[in-house]
Order: structure tokens, then sequence, then C-alpha cells
């Protein structure tokens, strides 16, 4: 699994992809179970990450980029992650995503930036609103809830 996120990753050809691949190296994303109450097992959020990518690129009907759909899934939940001296986990990660991203210098459209920002909207209204907000932003919203099982907890 490590293999194919830096591998997808290094498909990217966009500035601060190095220094990402470098945080995912250094940080527990590649080992961390903390994510939520699915995946948990010592690679939890890697495998939830690439789950999450195999859906959107399988349900990709809309054409979005390739590179788009690799950057929103493998980082929507980057936040998670923990760095020495940095805490990780689930209480407001996607906007510590956004600052990791930032931070390595990685460039974002405003879906990209859109999508991880709000996939984790707050009750239905929100939900709607977020996910009707881009293509990407639905695409994520499905991936996302299929491999954490809400999916299946809505039918």
């Amino acid at each position: 699994m490590k293999n194919r996120i830096l591998s997808l990753l290094s498909e990217v050809n966009r500035s601060g992809i190095d220094n990402l691949i470098k945080f995912i190296n250094d940080s527990d994303y590649l080992t961390t179970a903390q994510c939520g109450t699915h995946h948990q097992c010592p690679e939890g959020l890697m495998m939830h990450s690439l789950e999450v990518c195999d859906s959107m690129m399988g349900n990709n009907l809309a054409g979005i980029p390739r590179e788009s759909i690799i950057l929103v899934a493998l980082c929507h939940d980057l936040g998670i992650a923990s760095l020495a001296g940095e805490p990780g986990g689930r209480e407001g990660h996607p906007q510590r995503s956004l600052d990791i991203l930032d931070r390595c210098g990685v460039e974002l459209t405003d879906q990209e930036r859109d999508a991880i920002l709000n996939h984790h909207p707050d009750g239905i209204e929100s939900w709607m609103s977020s996910a009707f907000a881009s293509p990407l932003s639905i695409l994520l919203q499905i991936g996302d809830g299929i491999s954490s099982g809400e999916v299946e907890k809505m039918s």
C-alpha cells in the first residue's frame, strides 16, 4: 500500500509534491489506525485513503483530472496524521489537511481545496450544499462515504 500511495503521488505534476511525500514518509500517515471507527488496523488511514481514491477513479463520470482525484483522495484526511511536535486526530482534520498541503507548497485548485475542507459537512443541508458545490466534492463525498461505511448506514 505504501508503494502505491507514493507512486500515485509521484504522478502529480505540481510544485510541493516532493515536500508532501517527505511529510507522508516522516509522519504516521502510513502507519496510523486513527481513521474513525472503520479501518482499525495498523495501516487504517492509508487503507481508507486508497479505497477513497479507487472509488473516486471508478466513479469519475465527470472526467475530473486524475491528479485532482489523487490529491483529494489521498490528502483529505492528511490532518489525522501526526508529526513530531504536531498533534493529529480527527477533530479539525480537514483544515489541518489544508494547512499541511499549504506548508508543503502544494498548489490546489479552489475545487480541490473546497472538497477537502468540506468533506465532513454537519447535517443534511450542509452535506447537500457542499456536495453539490462541484463534481469533485460529490465524488469525494461518495468515496469517503463508501469507504467509511456511511453509505451503508443510509440504506
